[in-house]
């Protein structure tokens, strides 16, 4: 219960990091890509123009989102999966309005999709993870079951 109100609260701050960055006019967002693109120019050499800072921190914020949104649930099965995800895309259109109302920036339903396969990825990645974990577990379960008992049946 402690971990879901963790995860909770990373949720509202990745919300509200969206949210700050949505916020920024056009020149201040220009800048901060720009920061971004000269880290991946460094990293990536040559390679760099095949990269979209910005598209990719859409994609990346969000299935931050997703994950996070995710991972406070109490329940994870297939409807929670679909209602964060409904969650996270009905927040990207709530970003992408709150944009056209900055200066230089404007909505755009590109931005959307990605960001919901972000969501989408953040919330198959954490499933597949803890259903690892899950059969994992059973399996250790199961075998230290089996050899804690004697052929007489009585446990060891």
């Amino acid at each position: 219960m402690k971990t879901r109100r963790v995860f909770k609260f990373l949720t509202l701050c990745i919300m509200v990091l969206i949210f700050w960055f949505s916020h920024q006019d056009a020149s201040s967002s220009t800048k901060q890509s720009g920061v971004v693109e000269k880290v991946v120019e460094v990293v990536l050499g040559e390679h760099k123009d095949k990269i979209n800072v910005r598209k990719n921190a859409h994609f990346f914020i969000y299935l931050a989102l997703g994950s996070s949104a995710f991972l406070s649930c109490s329940r994870r099965g297939k409807k929670e999966m679909l209602e964060v995800l409904g969650f996270v895309v009905l927040y990207a259109m709530s970003d992408e309005y709150h944009q056209s109302f900055i200066p230089g920036r404007g909505p755009s339903i590109y931005d959307v999709g990605i960001d919901g396969c972000g969501g989408a990825l953040g919330i198959l990645l954490v499933k597949t993870k803890l259903e690892i974990f899950k059969n994992r577990g059973e399996k250790k379960h199961e075998s230290s079951n089996k050899s804690s008992y004697t052929s007489s049946g009585i446990r060891d």
